[in-house]
């Protein structure tokens, strides 16, 4: 029986990887989430699957990360993040670093310990291949939207490959995100959609890197293979909000303590 970690089961991603893992009889499924409320609020009746194992607490807890990632676990999905470019932001950091704390606690009491494929969810703006094709105004808007998540996953990725002796890890990097059903994608390392890609597709993208062993530290797209996949609407308002924390990031910590955002 494979099992798979999911690090960050509440989130869209990790909710869609939830919902396909859970299908597959044959397979064990490690949650790991900081509120196991706010998870079985969103799906209730798992914690009566003997196939989910949830673990709840504060990334910053190396053993409970370790229990996640024990040594049964095939493959982890890093999947925590947010889809806002907060200044300062560091989860994409905080969760490499909490990982590699927790394979190397595992390692210390089991020196034949085999780590876990990691498929770490990234971005297509980081990998310049991928928006060669792209207008330079587009990369430009993009680039900046974004500024300062893309600088917490940028840091994470260079974290992790100072591991690359012992870990095996892939960087998963699509475009844009929708919510919408799942209607087919296929993997590229050489270029991304243009369009939207609907999270179930992105996860099911994610498990077939997991089963196929392949995809050592490379950076990989999962695009959509049908042509109707769901605009999403909150994109250019998140653009426009990303564009104003990025040109004035004391603007973003003003609204903040006058709780006009979160």
């Amino acid at each position: 029986m494979p099992t798979y970690a999911i690090l960050g089961a509440t989130g869209k991603t990790g909710g869609a990887l939830l919902d396909l893992l859970v299908k597959a009889p044959s397979t064990h499924i490690n949650a790991y989430v900081r509120s196991k409320a706010k998870l079985l609020d969103q799906r209730p009746g798992l914690e009566k699957n003997k196939n989910v194992t949830i673990f709840e607490g504060a990334l910053s807890d190396i053993p409970l990360i370790a229990s996640t990632l024990n040594p049964a676990v095939n493959a982890a999905f890093c999947v925590l993040g947010v889809n806002e470019n907060i200044p300062g932001i560091r989860v994409a950091q905080d969760t490499a670093n909490s990982v590699i704390a927790a394979l190397c606690h595992i390692r210390s009491k089991d020196i034949h310990f085999e780590p876990p494929k990691l498929v770490f969810l990234s971005s297509a703006s980081l990998n310049a291949a991928m928006l060669s094709e792209e207008p330079a105004a587009v990369k430009a808007i993009i680039t900046r939207a974004m500024s300062h998540a893309y600088a917490d996953l940028r840091f994470a990725e260079e974290n992790l490959r100072l591991h690359q002796g012992w870990l095996d890890a892939t960087f998963v990097q699509p475009g844009g995100l929708t919510e919408d059903v799942q209607k087919g994608h296929k993997l590229s390392v050489e270029k991304m959609s243009s369009g939207f890609l609907s999270y179930l597709d992105l996860a099911a993208g994610m498990i077939e890197i997991a089963e196929s062993g392949t995809y050592k530290w490379m950076g990989v797209s999962v695009m959509p293979t049908a042509k109707d996949v769901k605009f999403e609407p909150n994109a250019p308002p998140q653009l426009l909000r990303g564009l104003v924390w990025h040109f004035a990031p004391w603007l973003y910590w003003t609204c903040r303590s006058l709780r006009i955002v979160s």
